[in-house]
C-alpha cells in the first residue's frame, strides 16, 4: 500500500499535521520510534501545556525569524486556539498572555490530538525507528531498523531536536534531511540553566527568589529578564535565567566573556533601605541581616560576597560596608561557564536550514514532496508557549502544503 503521506515523528508537530491531513481525507501513516506518541508534549508547561502566547511575534524567535514570521501570519495564536477548540480543547490565557488548555493538563491536548487522529483514520505505528528515508520513482520509502517499511507519495519530517533525550529526542531527523542535501546549522541548548563556578553558589541548592537577571557579554548587558531565580549546585536556573541560555551559548561559542548579574531588589533604593534597616536592627548579625528581603541562606551568601563577617552586628557596619552589601543585593555578578546540556535543556537552537525550504509551506526545495516542521528546523522560541506555537503553526503549514502537492 502507498499512503498519501508518511510522517516521521509523533510529537506535537507530527500529531498536528497527521490530524489536519486526515481530516482532509488523506491516507496518513504516523511513524513513532517510541512505544507511545507525544511524550515530550506531556512535559510542556510543567505538565499544563502552555500551547501558545497571545502576543507572539517574530522577535520572540531565533534562528530563521523570517520563517517564524510566516508561520505567525498563516497560523496566528488565535487560529491555533480555534483549531484546538475544534478538537474539544477550549483554551484560556493568563494575565501575561500565556495560553493553556482549560483543564490545565497537557494530557488533554495530547489525548485530543491522538483521539482525533484515530477517528480520522490515521494509522499510527509506534516502535517504528526510521533508519533511512529515500525517494524512488516518485514515492518516499521509510525503512525501520527492524526491517519494517512504509511507502508514501509525500514525506513529512517532524522528529524534533536534541533537547530532552529522556523523552525521546535523538536528532535523527537531521540525518534524514541531510540525505536529501539539506544543510544543518550548528545546534546547541536553548532554554537551559546557566552554569557558574560552584563555590559562590555552594549551599544554595533549591533556594528560590524573585529578581532581575541580566546576561553580560564582555561586560555589557545583552539581555535582561525578570522572574524566579532558582539556584542549583552548578549555577542558576529558573525561567528568567534559562531564557538567557541561548545568548550565553552563542557568546561562549564565539569565545566571548559571559557573566550573569542578579538583582534581588530591582525596584528599590537598596542603599537607602539597608542604611535604614541597620538603624532599626542594630543588634542583628550580618548573616541574618537580609532575612526577610531574601531567603536566609541567600542573604548569608550575599553578605559573604560583600566581604562582611557573619557575626558582625548591623549597627557596627560602616556606610561603605552597607553600600557593598547593597551592591551584592542588586548586582551579584557570577561568571557563566556554560549551560546545562541537551539532557536538561528544553529546546534545541539550530537545525535544518530554512533557506532550503519554501517557508510558505515548509516544503523542501531539495526534494519535491518532502516537508519538515517543528523543532527539527532552525527556529526556536523563548519560554512562554512560543515553541509549541511554532510546532503547531509550522505543522499546519506543512499539512496545507502537502494537501496542495497531492492535489485532488
Amino acid at each position: 500500500m502507498i499512503y498519501d503521506v508518511l510522517i516521521v515523528g509523533g510529537g506535537a508537530s507530527g500529531l498536528t499535521a497527521a490530524c489536519a491531513l486526515a481530516l482532509r481525507g488523506r491516507r496518513v501513516v504516523l511513524l513513532e520510534k517510541q512505544a507511545r506518541v507525544g511524550r515530550k508534549l506531556l512535559s510542556t508547561g510543567n505538565g499544563r501545556c502552555n500551547l501558545t502566547h497571545l502576543n507572539a511575534g517574530a522577535d520572540d524567535y531565533h534562528g530563521s525569524r523570517q520563517a517564524a514570521r510566516a508561520a505567525l501570519k498563516a497560523w496566528p495564536p488565535k487560529r491555533v486556539m480555534a483549531f484546538f477548540d475544534g478538537l474539544g480543547v477550549p483554551c484560556v490565557a493568563d494575565g501575561a498572555g500565556r495560553v493553556y488548555p482549560m483543564s490545565r493538563q497537557a494530557a488533554s491536548v495530547l489525548d485530543a490530538l491522538r483521539l482525533r487522529c484515530d477517528e480520522a483514520g490515521v494509522e499510527t505505528r509506534t516502535g517504528f525507528d526510521v533508519a533511512a528515508l529515500t525517494c524512488q520513482n516518485g514515492a518516499f520509502g521509510a525503512a525501520a531498523r527492524d526491517g519494517g517499511a512504509v511507502r508514501a507519495r509525500c514525506a513529512l519530517v517532524c522528529t524534533g531536536g536534541l533537547a530532552a533525550p529522556k523523552l525521546g529526542a535523538c536528532g535523527a531527523g537531521y540525518g534524514l534531511l541531510e540525505g536529501f542535501g539539506h544543510r544543518i546549522t550548528p545546534r546547541f541548548p536553548a532554554i537551559a540553566a546557566l552554569k557558574t563556578p560552584p563555590k559562590p553558589v555552594r549551599g544554595l541548592k533549591g533556594i528560590r527568589a524573585e529578581g532581575e537577571v541580566a546576561l553580560l557579554v564582555d561586560g555589557a548587558a545583552a539581555r535582561t529578564e525578570r522572574g524566579e531565580v532558582l539556584f542549583s549546585d552548578t549555577g542558576v536556573s529558573g525561567i528568567a535565567a534559562m531564557q538567557l541560555a541561548r545568548l550565553a551559548n552563542e557568546a561562549l561559542r564565539a569565545k566571548r566573556r559571559c557573566d550573569v548579574r542578579l538583582n534581588f531588589a530591582p525596584d528599590t533604593d537598596a542603599r537607602d533601605m539597608l542604611r535604614r534597616r541597620a538603624g532599626q536592627l542594630p543588634q542583628r548579625a550580618a548573616e541574618d541581616f537580609l532575612n526577610g528581603i531574601v531567603p536566609r541562606r541567600l542573604g548569608q551568601a550575599l553578605a559573604g560576597a560583600a566581604g562582611i563577617a557573619p557575626g558582625a552586628a548591623a549597627g557596627e557596619l560602616t556606610r561603605a560596608q552597607l553600600d557593598s552589601l547593597a551592591e551584592a543585593l542588586t548586582a551579584w555578578t557570577l561568571p557563566v561557564t556554560g549551560t546545562q546540556d541537551f539532557d536538561q535543556a528544553q529546546v534545541t537552537a539550530g537545525g535544518a536550514d530554512l533557506r532550503d525550504f519554501d517557508i510558505r509551506a515548509m516544503r523542501s526545495l531539495r526534494a519535491p514532496g518532502l516537508f519538515a516542521a517543528g523543532e527539527v528546523l532552525d527556529v526556536d522560541g523563548d519560554c512562554g508557549g512560543f515553541n509549541l506555537q511554532w510546532a503547531f503553526a509550522s505543522a499546519m503549514m506543512a499539512a496545507e502544503g502537502i494537501d496542495e502537492a497531492l492535489g485532488k
